[in-house]
């Protein structure tokens, strides 16, 4: 590969296969990195030194002295002591996939809340790789360019390295005990949407709800919760709501710190799988994300499976995935093709999971008719001399929320 602009880094990237490093290279180009060189090695032994054999070793060393590259990005995760051996060997920063997702994240982490949850990712990610890296220490944790927690905090010791995780991990018990405040508070029905990165989310919810989502072609473009309201033509109103996108081989240190981010999918009542049709390896990236939603517990809610960006594929491709995937949808988020059909897509399933209710309100909460009147459809309302008799169709959560409120009905 051709180096094209020597203002940036120049990486040489290893990994097992072209194939296997498509997305690596999109990863650091999205980092900022330029991508000067690639190599290939087998992966029948992992050299639990150095990842990878001597000879192949020797081979990168000296590609990375005579182009003068660095960093050199492994397609894998490194163990603490493959990274320190690796640095120590080839004299340049070494990185693995990992550290190159963390980085993104880095870049793309605006409000507090995110900044909060990729510090808290990348410092526990470097925590078991300072032990003996001494003065090399701040090569390790630069991540690319000068982002990452930094320098200054990553030339401290391991206590004091220790003591900003427990202080990250209490913020962020804080957001996420806000984020479950107002969670109770909440009246409409949740839909969460899921996909794996650059599947086209952003301008989804932008199509559904007429927000201003940032909509980049890039990996990771945002990572902060969009909330947005939609009224449904059923009457009702929904809470749509977008998350961090997925990856293949997700650094666990992220699912763990953006767990209450994450929690909006967990909470949610509704999941919309969002996928790019257009991408060549999209049955992966399926695989991919429903393994998150494994992870999360989150697959028996129901789901829409939402093929996007048809826009960019043929009528053929079209049928091809309809038969592959039977019951799923397809959209276009860029000009708006199947919008009204998602839309009552939404609606169906929205109803399927309304709860009957007979309610006994004491009219000293009758604040709450007017709140299932908004919320929901009622069929029957009298008005008693202690109480409120309300017999009607809500959401669930809302029902929930009454129970203590239900009789049953004679006759």
């Amino acid at each position: 590969m051709n180096i094209t602009d020597k203002n940036k880094e120049q990486a040489l990237l290893v990994g097992q296969s072209r194939e296997n490093l498509a997305e690596l290279i999109n990863l650091a180009k999205t980092a900022g990195v330029e991508v000067a060189k690639l190599m290939y090695f087998k992966s029948e032994k992992i050299n639990p030194a150095f990842y990878i054999g001597s000879g192949k070793l020797a081979e990168i060393k000296q590609e990375v002295d005579l182009a003068n590259l660095d960093p050199v990005i492994f397609d894998n995760e490194l163990t603490p002591a493959q990274h320190r051996n690796l640095e120590e060997k080839l004299e340049v920063k070494v990185l693995d996939r990992s550290q190159v997702i963390l980085d993104i994240f880095a870049i793309h982490a605006h409000t507090k809340e995110s900044k909060l949850q990729v510090e808290l990712a990348q410092l526990e990610y470097l925590l078991p790789r300072l032990t003996g890296h001494g003065t090399k220490l701040s090569r390790l944790g630069g991540g690319i360019g000068t982002r990452g927690p930094g320098e200054t905090k990553l030339e401290t010791d391991r206590r004091r390295i220790k003591t900003r995780i427990s202080r990250l991990k209490k913020e962020i018990k804080e957001v996420k005990r806000n984020r479950q405040l107002q969670r109770k508070n909440r009246k409409d029905p949740l839909i969460t949407l899921v996909g794996y990165t650059n599947a086209g989310k952003s301008t989804l919810i932008n199509l559904l709800t007429a927000a201003d989502t940032l909509v980049a072609d890039q990996l990771f473009a945002t990572l902060d919760s969009t909330v947005r309201q939609l009224l449904l033509p059923i009457g009702f109103q929904v809470i749509i709501s977008d998350t961090i996108g997925f990856i293949d081989r997700f650094p666990p240190q992220l699912i763990a710190s953006f767990a209450a981010t994450l929690e909006e999918i967990k909470q949610a009542d509704l999941l919309v799988h969002v996928v790019d049709s257009s991408h060549p390896d999209l049955d992966k990236q399926i695989k991919v994300v429903n393994q998150v939603l494994y992870q999360l517990n989150v697959l028996n809610k129901d789901i829409i499976l939402l093929f996007n960006k048809i826009d960019n594929i043929s009528a053929e491709q079209i049928t091809e995935l309809q038969i592959n995937y039977p019951g799923s949808s397809i959209i276009s988020a860029q000009t708006g093709q199947g919008r009204e059909q998602l839309i009552e897509q939404i609606s169906a399933l929205i109803l399927k999971n309304m709860k009957v209710i007979n309610l006994k309100i004491p009219y000293d909460k009758a604040n709450l008719i007017n709140t299932i009147h908004q919320t929901g459809e009622v069929y029957h309302e009298e008005y008693l001399n202690n109480h409120i008799l309300i017999r009607g169709r809500i959401a669930r959560i809302i029902a929930d929320k009454l129970k203590k409120y239900q009789y049953n009905q004679q006759g």
